[in-house]
């Protein structure tokens, strides 16, 4: 396949896809001419700014042959393609949008700490180390688990995008060493349905246990043969829910490990990424062209989304400043 690779944003992402391409068993060709390509990959944000998308000069001239890469937390199924925060909705079943892991957990914001592999010594029955990103983490955050083997813990003082945190190395030395001595590692949604973490988890070799509702899991992956999927309403009951499977940690662990070097592994990611999109630029119905139709209702409808947890969010925290009644939940604090 003859592909063009172009950037939506000032994305990391168009530079990995280059790297990757390097990599490729797949024969794709990279071309410098969009019109002779078969397809054109589009990378980078657009989540929240969807003009990025809608007014590339590429997406307006050759719609048809364009799909996406994007790592938005804010999941816009603008176009066909991969998102990493997809969800199990209308855009994945007709076989138009794809999950898939992100580029980024290998690229400039790696952790270099990870183990790479199960490490027999466990001290927690899960972990979880997180920023406050969305209501189902703030709810984590205040359980009180009263168990010396029960990790959870807030984090949203580290920002992981940003490569100037003078104790950058030492936290995420940290992270990775409590990944390895967790038998679980909870995977709950953040910004959105999907997170790095998960990815991170299979990686490194140990059980993840994902709490996200909504999250497309990523294609062709056998997950029931090691991952432990928790309804988010459950996540009071986690202790008892986790027990029970404590004798599979191990097992599970070391199949999260195979499954992410036989799908995930950086040398397989650029013909994984191809491949998806161009599944998704034939997908079932409703036909392409119904869908760029609708596209400035679901900007629209995404708008007055975010508008109404805007109000509620305000109405709520300054209802509790006028009542003097402290937050119940822990801020993000970036």
């Amino acid at each position: 396949m003859n592909l063009y690779l172009a950037a939506v944003d000032d994305s990391e992402a168009l530079r990995l896809l280059h790297e990757r391409a390097s990599l490729s068993q797949a024969g794709h060709v990279l071309t410098q001419d969009p019109a002779a390509a078969d397809m054109i990959l589009l990378a980078g944000s657009f989540g929240s700014e969807p003009n990025r998308l809608l007014d590339h000069p590429l997406y307006r001239q050759f719609p048809d042959k364009c799909a996406v890469y994007t790592e938005d937390d804010n999941y816009l199924p603008l176009a066909p393609g991969v998102y990493c925060s997809s969800r199990t909705d209308e855009h994945a079943r007709s076989g138009r949008t794809f999950s898939f892991a992100y580029l980024s957990r290998n690229g400039t914001f790696s952790n270099g700490f990870l183990p790479e592999g199960p490490v027999p010594e466990k001290k927690y029955l899960f972990s979880f180390q997180g920023g406050s990103t969305s209501l189902l983490r703030k709810k984590l955050f205040n359980l009180r688990f009263d168990r010396a083997d029960v990790l959870v813990e807030n984090t949203s003082t580290y920002y992981h995008w940003d490569l100037t945190q003078p104790d950058r190395q030492q936290r995420q030395q940290r992270y990775a060493e409590t990944l390895a001595q967790s038998h679980f590692v909870l995977c709950p949604r953040g910004a959105g349905t999907g997170s790095i973490r998960f990815f991170e988890v299979m990686q490194a070799g140990v059980a993840p246990v994902l709490l996200a509702d909504d999250y497309l899991l990523p294609d062709g992956v056998d997950w029931d043969s090691f991952l432990l999927r928790i309804p988010e309403n459950q996540l009071g009951q986690l202790p008892e829910l986790l027990e029970p499977y404590l004798p599979t940690s191990a097992e599970r662990g070391r199949k999260a490990r195979e499954a992410y070097l036989r799908h995930f592994a950086p040398e397989l990611e650029f013909d994984a990424i191809v491949s998806l999109c161009q599944r998704s630029l034939q997908h079932g119905p409703p036909a392409e062209a119904a869908v760029r139709r609708a596209q400035r209702r679901m900007i629209a409808s995404m708008r007055r989304r975010q508008r109404l947890r805007a109000v509620a969010k305000s109405l709520v925290l300054g209802t509790l400043r006028v009542l003097r009644i402290r937050n119940p939940y822990q801020m993000n604090e970036r």
